[in-house]
This record gives structure tokens, C-alpha cells and sequence, in this order.
């Protein structure tokens, strides 16, 4: 069958080594797979993605939509999905190309491609396996492998298995189960309807888990947190813990390529100290007088912190914003500027932006609170001193940027990328877990302590699901865990320029020393190794999962 495509499209589909299957990307952007999918497409050469189209998706300025702007052009490779019409789109650049799927009167997300309700997401998953299934008949070959991501993408690395060697890479624990919504495709997704020896239907990740040749996430730390942090163990991914074994961490690289100027300022540090410290904190000053004038004006003799993200359960803005009130009404004149540079999450994204604005009206001239992206936000990332995540959970978080030093909740991810100085309690052990004793420090660490009571348990539940966070025992261990830390941090930026200047040191070499073709070479390691345990010539065959 020829396909409608340009040629040098059809040359990369037929070279390809395997075809990514992603929910969200780039171009139909949401979550921080968003950036993680940026990177595979410019790095991943070999690739094809492949994902929904969502035609509603909001755009903050025209100029934005890919169509508008010739990022993502129609072809005319069409054909029918279950009695409806699917056409294909393509992105244009230079990268891993992207496939859309137009199914008619689906992916109708106009915030984000999650944001339907969701019944109708569940069923837009199997709506997408069957469009993926049928765009793969056409053109896959059995020696291309198929790599989904996250419970959306599961149906559809199923319908590949018969045909295909398919992995799992999960950035989250985010699960469903899809028993109610197969009924009208027959006997098309059957497993979605197979029930757990004991009790309950299985979800789609333990059917995921259970079938693909291999598993990964993002993360060695995250990994580690599946079978070890309450959050997952008893709070989101009990049900999984039977699989979590299968999973192999694959350390993400950074989200954004270090750039040449980096890399030199990094070797002025080691060849000349006392002049590279002299050149950062010129930059930091510089970059502040480009801030609004509104932000700039505090800026005076202050450390910057920056919180920044979606504001969802996960990001625990919650903790920083009490955190700050604790220290600046022990003291108003501490010199920090906390900025929180946010974006609506979730529908508890407006309680959380409530609460920074009440810090904000409550210490004016210490707090600035920002609601959506801002156009200088690289001069604000050049401004700063440090990027504070206090996460609840963060599967891998991107922890370095530019100058910036982290300051992180020792969890997952975060833990696994930053050597902290001088952790305490629970935070130096996460830290000696990750991190040899001469590895120079990049960051700063913190964690409250206490064991995994069925109180903490349901504390954890409580600031997984209530927006904003409730101020429970668990709630105010991490607020004073992480108060000690900023103090400590602003009294080392402040008291210390050598040492500061050394974690800014470590934290580029961090960011230099990841590597997007090492993430890729640990996949086709697992991949190689899988073929050779699982012939495909019986897959033709009704696949089953263990019972």
C-alpha cells in the first residue's frame, strides 16, 4: 500500500526501530512528559512518535497552534477506525517525527488532552489502540518494537504485542481501570475485563505491567520509591506492588541541552574561582534589573527563591508557601524573595494559588506570586539563587537549570539526582542511599522523619487528594524540615560565596553529565535482551495474561 506521505516520511518510517507511543507531546502539551517528549523526538533519531490529536486544544495565541504556524500539516493518509474516520497528521521539523491521530469525535480535551471527563478518556484510549493498531498494520514491520508510556497508551501496546516486542515506560503511577468501557468493542480488549486472583478487575498498568517484554520508568530513584515510599506502597500503587518488580530505572536526562556559554562559564570556575564567582553574582544582579519593575524593586540584598510549576497535589507549593510565612513571622526582614511562578494544574489549582496570594498580601515585599507562564522567565531563572521543590512524589522533577541550585524534598527522583550538603535525618539517609561520600555536594536536601504509621498513611492520602493541602501532622513535619533548610541556604548564599559558588559548580557538571543516548542505549539493552526470551512466531496466537 503506498502511503500519502512525503518521501523522506515514508524513509523514516521504514527505517525506524520503533514507534513511540505517547499521550501528550509538544505540540498537545501538559504535564512534564510534555518535556521529556521534547527530548526524545531530538534525540531519539531512529523513533516515531505517535499520539492523539486533539483539534480542540486551547492555545494561549494563535500564533501557537501547529497548524497555524506549519508545525503539524495534514496528509492525506486516511482510513477507519471502528466505522469512524481517522485521518493522519505529521509534524514538519527536523526531529523524531510525530503521526497524529484525528479520530472523528475524539481527543476532545480543550485544556489539556486529559481534560474530558473521564469515562470519555478512558474510552479515547481504546479508541486510540484501535487507530494505533491499524496505522501499525499498514506500515510496522515485526522488527520494530513498539514503546508505550503510562496506563493511557496500554490498549494499544497490547494490540502490538501479537505482532511486535513492546515496553512500558511509566513517568507516573497514574492508573485506570477500563472494564465498563470495552463492552462495545467486543471481544477486542477482553483482558481489560480479567479479574485479580483474589478480588477487583485488574487496572490497565497491571495488565500493562504483566504483558510488556519490558518495563522501565524515568528514574533509578523512582524506581526505588515504587517499592519503598508509603505515597506509592499504600497510597496510589498498592494494587501494583505485585509487578513493581519488573520495573528497570533509566536515569531521564535534562530537559533542555546545556548550552555552550554554560560549559564555558563552568571551566572559568575551575580555572579561576575568585573570577567566576565574580561573574556569577554580576549575572545574577544583571539579570534582576531586567525583571518587571514590580519584582525587580525587591530584589535588593535578597536571596531568590523560586517555586515554580503546575499547581497539583504533587508539587506541594503548599509546604513552601508555609514554610515562608513561618520564617518571615519569625523575622520580616529575613532577605528572601520567594517568587512562585505557577500554572493551573487541576481543579484544586485555585484553593493553592489562593494560599500564595494570601502570603503575598501578608509579606509584600518578601513574596511575589505569578499566575500562568511569563515572558521573562529566563531572566528570572538567571535572577535566582534557588529552585525549591518540595514534592510529594517526583518520578524524575529536573532538578538543575542553568545557575540555579535545588532545593529538594529527598524523595524519588530528587533524591537520586542531587548530592545534598549537609542532609539531616531521613534526608541523609536518602541521600548515603544515592550518593558516595566524595561526590560533591549540588544541592540541598530535606525530609521530615517519622515511621510509616497508618496515620501517616492517611495524612499522605489527605495531601494527595485536598487542595489545599490540609494542615495536618505530616503537613507541618515537612514545613519545618524544609524551614531549617532555606535558612541554611540563604545563610550560605549570603556567608559563603565560595561554597555557593562550588554547588553551582557540581550542579552544571550534573546537568552535563546526563545523556539522552545513555537513557536510549539502557532501552535497547532491555529490548535486545527481551527478543531473546520471547519468540514472536506463537504471538499470532489469543494472547493471555497470568492469572
Amino acid at each position: 500500500m503506498k502511503i500519502p506521505l512525503n518521501d523522506k516520511m515514508i524513509k523514516q518510517i521504514g527505517s525506524a526501530q520503533f514507534f513511540m507511543l505517547r499521550y501528550e507531546t509538544e505540540f498537545t502539551p501538559c504535564t512534564g512528559i510534555t518535556a521529556v517528549t521534547k527530548q526524545e523526538r531530538r534525540n531519539f533519531k531512529r523513533g516515531i512518535m505517535i499520539a492523539p490529536w486533539c483539534s480542540k486544544l486551547k492555545r494561549e495565541k494563535p500564533q501557537d497552534d501547529p497548524i497555524q504556524n506549519g508545525k503539524v500539516k495534514a496528509t492525506d493518509w486516511k482510513f477507519k477506525v471502528n466505522g469512524l474516520p481517522c485521518r493522519v497528521l505529521a509534524s514538519t521539523d527536523e526531529f523524531a517525527p510525530i503521526l497524529f491521530l484525528e479520530v472523528k469525535g475524539r481527543f476532545e480535551g480543550v485544556e489539556t488532552p486529559y481534560d474530558i471527563p473521564l469515562p470519555q478518556l478512558r474510552e479515547d484510549t481504546l479508541w486510540f489502540a484501535l487507530a494505533v493498531d491499524e496505522l501499525l498494520k499498514q506500515v510496522a514491520s515485526p522488527q520494530q518494537f513498539v514503546w508505550a508510556a503510562d496506563w493511557e497508551t496500554v490498549p494499544a501496546m497490547v494490540l502490538a504485542r501479537a505482532r511486535h516486542h513492546v515496553s512500558l515506560t511509566l513517568h507516573n503511577t497514574f492508573d485506570e481501570c477500563l472494564v465498563n468501557e470495552i463492552k462495545p468493542f467486543g471481544k477486542t480488549f477482553s483482558l481489560f475485563g480479567s479479574e485479580r486472583k483474589n478480588d477487583g478487575v485488574k487496572t490497565a498498568l497491571e495488565i500493562g505491567m504483566e504483558l510488556a517484554d519490558v518495563v522501565t520508568t524515568v528514574n533509578r530513584g523512582f524506581a526505588y520509591g515504587m517499592l519503598s515510599e508509603a505515597i506509592q506502597t499504600r497510597v496510589m500503587a498498592a494494587h501494583l506492588q505485585p509487578v513493581m518488580g519488573r520495573v528497570v530505572g533509566i536515569n531521564n536526562a535534562a530537559f533542555a541541552r546545556v548550552s555552550d556559554s554554560l560549559l564555558a562559564f563552568k571551566q572559568r570556575l575551575i580555572d579561576d574561582p575568585l573570577e567566576g564567582r565574580k561573574e556569577l553574582f554580576k549575572t545574577q544582579a544583571e539579570a534582576r534589573k531586567l525583571l518587571p519593575a514590580e519584582i525587580a524593586g525587591k530584589c535588593a540584598d535578597k536571596v531568590i527563591i523560586i517555586s515554580m510549576g503546575r499547581r497539583v497535589a504533587q508539587k506541594l507549593h503548599d509546604v513552601m508557601v508555609e514554610s515562608t510565612r513561618q520564617i518571615l513571622r519569625k523575622d520580616k526582614n529575613f532577605p528572601i524573595l520567594v517568587v512562585f511562578s505557577t500554572v493551573h494544574g487541576d481543579s484544586g489549582s485555585p484553593a493553592r494559588l489562593e494560599r500564595m496570594l494570601a502570603l503575598q498580601k501578608e509579606f509584600p515585599d518578601n513574596v511575589v506570586c505569578t499566575d500562568g507562564r511569563i515572558a521573562y522567565y529566563s531572566d528570572l531563572m538567571r535572577s535566582a539563587d534557588y529552585n525549591c521543590m518540595p514534592s510529594l512524589y517526583e518520578p524524575h522533577g529536573g532538578a538543575y537549570e542553568g545557575t540555579v541550585i535545588p532545593i529538594a524534598r529527598a524523595v524519588d527522583g530528587l533524591a537520586e539526582q542531587i548530592c545534598g550538603l549537609d542532609p539531616k535525618g531521613e534526608a541523609e539517609r536518602m541521600n548515603d542511599l544515592w550518593h558516595p561520600s566524595n561526590e560533591a555536594p549540588s544541592g540541598f536536601l530535606f525530609r521530615e522523619g517519622g515511621k510509616t504509621t497508618a496515620g501517616r498513611v492517611k495524612d499522605l492520602a489527605a495531601l494527595l487528594s485536598e487542595s489545599p493541602s490540609p494542615n495536618n501532622k505530616l503537613f507541618k513535619e515537612m514545613t519545618s524540615a524544609l524551614s531549617e533548610v532555606l535558612l541554611q541556604a540563604v545563610d550560605l548564599r549570603l556567608k559563603h560565596p565560595n561554597q555557593y559558588a562550588e554547588l553551582v559548580l557540581a550542579a552544571i557538571e550534573k546537568q552535563e553529565g546526563s545523556s539522552w543516548e545513555v537513557n536510549l542505549g539502557g532501552m535497547l539493552a532491555l529490548i535486545e535482551e527481551a527478543k531473546l526470551k520471547r519468540s514472536l512466531k506463537h504471538n499470532h496466537e489469543k494472547t493471555k495474561i497470568p492469572m
